[in-house]
Formats: structure tokens, C-alpha cells, sequence
């Protein structure tokens, strides 16, 4: 009823007729947590923050909904918003003859930089508890902030302004009522999903860990300026914290009641049973726990807390993995089993228990590597998933790259790089959690060296990935770049074959597809570019020097310039004092 009622007023809008006040109430009677903006709204707020001045839209901004305005995110984007502002007055007072369509500012208008610091005096204890917004209270008190150290990073291709422009588009699209496929595609409508599930989840998390931190910090001001501090109720509030999360293993650790199945049946039937479909059923029933259910964790723990796949026994090989190690053609068993490996991988839990069977990472490696193993196209895909996202742990990183998985990737990638047709969708799998697992080996030094011998068709496979596929593989490409780059014989032969030219290319095509991906890679282009290790040196170093006497600098130093006559080195002059001295006494 609430999704017929929005479409209902959504319609009434485009017709320009009076929305009946009953469909209105039940809406919101409905649906009381739910928050709709009109599509053509959405429309017009985002076409405003383009173009119109930063008083006109913070006043469209302060108009909307109150039920907009309790949203976090809403909160948040407020005081970016004026951090966004103040980034645009400042570039535009160093370049007057700029043409700044976004900061159309009347005479009459108050400063962005005023009104930042009236914001900051208004409501900035509200955002002074959670530190990530610390770092901008000193911004519209610096006198030249794009010259300061702390901001100036701020200032830099604009790539701060644009990444606040598209979390700004996200977030107004993700409350309007419908999305329109010109503004929001499919794709990645799902991905902002996802990821906006991802980090409420991990925001609920950690928001005791950083209120607790607040806490602290606070506590060790007040230590600093003398004042007395009550460590009794800060210990407290650790404990409460600390108390919290053993609770939640607790519960975790009760799911024998909630899931209610016989476990022993289970190893039973995947460990010695005659019937294959009901091997392939039980593995796909435990895969959709993990994939469809509300009950995804308790299933990972007891998954892991009864070793239901037999990976923690001494004779691993003899259980249901041996399925996996086959060599008479594909067999739909080791399709079920690599789906189920690589959901259980998608979870943290489910990572400690698969790392935790070195004969399972031995076991997929081998399989990889030998031209004799007998998968499918599925099966292998899975499996390279399931390795990508245990790699994400230093210890099974190292002994990936102990097994030789990292130089037989890097000849896997660069086969991929000659291929000349359409991708599928299960070779795009294949090629991005190669990427993705190659990226994350490379963050060893050992196994960016194992790679020296075929850096060369290394970097000219990566330079065809950059500037022939999809901007999705970017931000994995971006950071093998960035961390092969830390080896200087890596980034010499990276300046022979060209990766300069190719990574400025791909900076200028995608810096607003993907800006996380675009700003790593000019960091990885400035390093190409350095010809030394000076850094940037700061403007305070010759600031308010105290010394004002005449002549200095270089026309003080001419004093000292070396004469054309001279025939005397200094030391010579050193020895001869030395002997005039001697003769006198």
C-alpha cells in the first residue's frame, strides 16, 4: 500500500493535480521511517548545487523535510557543505579571473569563510565529539589555508570538491522516491546499496569505540592543562564497552537452538554418504543460509564451530574436499563446494576458519597452478573469489606467495590482456578478483620482486586493462600500481614502457567515474614524475623570520663567492694562518 500510495502522488505532481490529503496521511502512517523525495525535487536540488549560489542553495538545502534533516548523513553533508564553499571562495580570491559558475556570490551575500565560522560557533559541539570533522575547525581561521600543510591537499585537481559533489548526488538520489535510469543506473544504484548497508553496519559497530575515544582524548586534555580527571568512570565506560562485545560472542556462540539441526547427520551424509544429490542439496541449503537467510552469522559460526566442512581434521584430503582434487573431468560437487567456500570467505568468521586449513590453501593453489586440474569455468572462478578475499590476511597473503601464486597470476593477467573479444560476465569475475587478489599480494615486496622478470609484459597488460575496460577494475589497478612503484627497478622500467602517459590518460577520462581510484593514481603518476626524495617544504619554514638585516640572501653570500685569481685552496690558507700564527709565538 505505501509503494502504490508514493506512485500515486509522484503521478499526482506530474499532472499538476491536488494530492488528496488521505493519501498523504497514509503514507506517512504507513511507513513513519521511511523518507520520499520527488524524483523531479531530487532533479532540481542537484541541478541547483551545479549552478546557482552558495546562499540560494543552503536555502534550498535548510528547506527540506525535518524528516531529511535527523538523517546522519544529511547532518554530516551539512558541514561539508560549508567546508565546500569555503574551498570555492578561496580558489576563486587566488584567481579572480576564474570563472566559478558555482559560486555565484552577490555583493550583498555573506562570506562562505563567515559564514563557516558562524556555523562553527553555533553548532560546533555538536560535531567536535567525532573526529573526523576535527581537521576542518581551523580551516576559516588560516589566513592562506591553500598554502597551509594541514589544507592543502583540500585544494588539490579539486579532487576533495568532487568526491563531496557526488556523496551530495548520492545521497539526495537514495532518498527520492523512484530513481530514473538517466540519473541513477542499475548497476550502480546496487553497488551505492551495498555499500551504504556496509558502512551502517560497520558505523553501528564502532560507535561506542569512538564515543569511548572521545572520551579519552578529552580526558587527556584536561590531564595536559592540569585539571582533575576521574579515572573510575572512565574505566567504566571501557568495561560497559568491553562487556558489550562478549555478550554479543556470547550470543553468537547460541545458535545450536536457534538453527536447530542435527549436525551430526550432516558431516555424515557430506562425509560418507552414497547419494550425491543430497550432498549438493545440504551444500546448497548452507550456501543460501549464507547468502538469503537473516541468519548469515550464526550460520558462519556454526559452520566453523562444528568444522562442517572437515578442514580442521588431520586427514583433510579424505573428507569433503577431496572432491576438489578430482582429475576425471568436472563434477557438479566441486561447483557447490566452491560457491559455498566463497560465501563463507565474504565473512570475517568465515575467513579465520578457511585461513586457518593450510591444506585448503595449498590444496586451491596447486589446483590453479597444475595444467592438469579438470574444473569448470564456475568453479575456478569461485575458487580464485574465495582466494582473493582470504588474501586480505597478511598470514595466508604469505603463504600464497610462498606457494608461487603470485608469478603465476601475473602470466595469467597477461594472457588476459590479449584477449580481443567481448568478455562474458564470468571472465570479467575472472579478470577482477585477479586483479583484486594480485593487488593485494603486491602489498609484499617479496612477491612484487618474484615479478621482476616479467614486469615489462606486466606493465603493458595493466596499460590495456587501463585504457580498454570497464572503470570498475580501476581502483585495483591503481593499487597494484601504487605498490610496485615502491620498487625502484619497477618504476624505471614503468617509465620505459610508457605508464606515464597512459596514467595521465586515465586520470583525465575517469576523474569523475571514479574519484577514490583517479586520486590514487595521480599519486602513483607523482611518483613516476619525482626525479628526487625533497618534499614539499612548508611556507612556515621562512615565515616571521626574526632576521631583517641588509643585505641577506644570495647578495650576502656574493661576499663569499670564490675569486678567479685565487691560488690557494682553503685549506692551503687554512695552513698558512696556521704557520704565521706559530712564527708570531
Amino acid at each position: 500500500m505505501t509503494k502504490t500510495s508514493a506512485c500515486f502522488i509522484e503521478e499526482c505532481h506530474k499532472l499538476n493535480m491536488t494530492v488528496p490529503c488521505v493519501a498523504v496521511k497514509s503514507t506517512e502512517t504507513c511507513n513513519n521511517n521511511t523518507v520520499h523525495l520527488s524524483k523531479d525535487r531530487a532533479a532540481t536540488i542537484i541541478q541547483s548545487f551545479k549552478s546557482a549560489s552558495r546562499s540560494t542553495f543552503m536555502k534550498i538545502w535548510g528547506d527540506l523535510a525535518d524528516e531529511i534533516k535527523q538523517i546522519d548523513e544529511y547532518r554530516k553533508l551539512t558541514f561539508y557543505l560549508h567546508v565546500y564553499y569555503t574551498i570555492l571562495e578561496c580558489k576563486k580570491r587566488v584567481n579572480k579571473s576564474e570563472n566559478c559558475n558555482e559560486d555565484k556570490c552577490d555583493e550583498n551575500d555573506e562570506s562562505s569563510m563567515g559564514a563557516f565560522r558562524n556555523f562553527l560557533l553555533h553548532r560546533g559541539a555538536e560535531f567536535s565529539t567525532e573526529n573526523e570533522f576535527l581537521p576542518y575547525f581551523a580551516l576559516p581561521y588560516v589566513f592562506e589555508p591553500m598554502q597551509h600543510p594541514s589544507f592543502k591537499n583540500l585544494f588539490k585537481e579539486n579532487r576533495w570538491c568532487d568526491s563531496l559533489k557526488k556523496r551530495l548526488e548520492d545521497f539526495i538520489l537514495d532518498i527520492a522516491i523512484s530513481t530514473s535510469v538517466t540519473l541513477v543506473p542499475s548497476k550502480e544504484a546496487g553497488k551505492r546499496k551495498l555499500t551504504k548497508k556496509k558502512f551502517k553496519t560497520l558505523y553501528k559497530e564502532y560507535k561506542p569505540l569512538n564515543a569511548l575515544a572521545a572520551e579519552l582524548l578529552n580526558a587527556l586534555e584536561n590531564s595536559i592543562r592540569g585539571q582533575s580527571i576521574n579515572l573510575e568512570i572512565i574505566l567504566k565506560n571501557c568495561n560497559a564497552v568491553v562487556e558489550k562485545n562478549d555478550d554479543n560472542k556470547k550470543n553468537l556462540e547460541m545458535v545450536d537452538d536457534q538453527l536447530d539441526l542435527s549436525i551430526f547427520k550432516i558431516k555424515l551424509e557430506l562425509r560418507d554418504g552414497n547419494s550425491t544429490k543430497n550432498k549438493l542439496l545440504i551444500l546448497q541449503a548452507l550456501r543460501w543460509r549464507l547468502t538469503k537467510s537473516e541468519n548469515k552469522t550464526n550460520t558462519v559460526v556454526m559452520i566453523k564451530k562444528y568444522d562442517l566442512l572437515d578442514l580442521c581434521k588431520s586427514k583433510a584430503d579424505q573428507g569433503l574436499m577431496k572432491w576438489l582434487m578430482m582429475t576425471n573431468g568436472p563434477h557438479p560437487l566441486q561447483q557447490m563446494i566452491s560457491r559455498l567456500l566463497n560465501a563463507l570467505a565474504s565473512f570475517n568468521r568465515g575467513r579465520r576458519y578457511l585461513a586457518g586449513s593450510p591444506f585448503l590453501l595449498r590444496l586451491i593453489i596447486t589446483q590453479l597452478i597444475s595444467s592438469q586440474h579438470f574444473w569448470d569455468t564456475i568453479t575456478s572462478n569461485m575458487l580464485l573469489g574465495t582466494l582473493q578475499k582470504l588474501s586480505m590476511g597478511s598470514r595466508a597473503r604469505k603463504r600464497m606467495i610462498g606457494n608461487g601464486l603470485t608469478t603465476w597470476l601475473a602470466d595469467q593477467l597477461v594472457r588476459k590482456s590479449e584477449f580481443t573479444g567481448d568478455r562474458n560476465k564470468y571472465e570479467m569475475y575472472d579478470l577482477e578478483y585477479s586483479l583484486g587478489l594480485f593487488m593485494n599480494l603486491c602489498q609484499c615486496q617479496t612477491a612484487v620482486q618474484a615479478c621482476g622478470s616479467r614486469s615489462r609484459n606486466l606493465f603493458k597488460s595493466l596499460g590495456v586493462f587501463m585504457t580498454t575496460l570497464d572503470v570498475d577494475i580501476m581502483p585495483c589497478i591503481s593499487g597494484i600500481l601504487y605498490n610496485m612503484f615502491k620498487n625502484p627497478e619497477m618504476m624505471v622500467v614503468a617509465k620505459e614502457e610508457g605508464m606515464t602517459s597512459v596514467i595521465e590518460k586515465t586520470i583525465e577520462s575517469n576523474i569523475n567515474a571514479y574519484p577514490s581510484a583517479v586520486e590514487r593514481l595521480v599519486d602513483v603518476r607523482n611518483m613516476l614524475l619525482q626525479n628526487d626524495d625533497v618534499d614539499n617544504l612548508e611556507a612556515e619554514l621562512d615565515e616571521d623570520d626574526p632576521l631583517k638585516i641588509q643585505p641577506n640572501g644570495e647578495d650576502f653570500l656574493a661576499n663569499y663567492k670564490t675569486c678567479n685569481n685565487a691560488k690557494h685552496t682553503t685549506s692551503d690558507r687554512y695552513n698558512n694562518n696556521n704557520n704565521n700564527n706559530n712564527n708570531n709565538i
